[in-house]
């Protein structure tokens, strides 16, 4: 298995575009990230990401380590990443519809 969870790590590292107030979702594979125009604020985050596979499906863990907001700065999300291919991303947070995103063209 860890073969298949380098190949989705290596698959998420990517731009991602979300819809309204989601704005776009940078994953690096060393592991940062960056999310720009987010929420309605147009907010900016960098931080850490990985995804722990104690479960299935996968959690995606982002931990803010800046922001132009303050209040998100420390703040980490965990989420189940429920679909990744080579078109979409889409994450879930318990009790909520799937957030999706769109991979960035080139």
């Amino acid at each position: 298995m860890g073969g298949t969870m380098r190949a989705i790590e290596k698959l998420l590292a990517d731009d991602w575009t979300g819809g309204p107030c989601l704005g776009t979702l940078t994953f690096r594979g060393d592991g940062t990230f960056e999310r720009q125009h987010y929420r309605p604020g147009n907010n900016a985050l960098r931080g850490t990401w990985k995804l722990r596979w104690d479960a299935l499906p996968p959690t995606l863990v982002m931990h803010c380590t800046k922001s132009d907001d303050p209040d998100r700065v420390g703040q980490t999300s965990e989420v189940k990443l429920v679909q990744l291919d080579d078109e979409s991303l889409a994450y879930q947070n318990p009790g909520s519809s799937p957030t999706v995103y769109k991979r960035a063209k080139k």
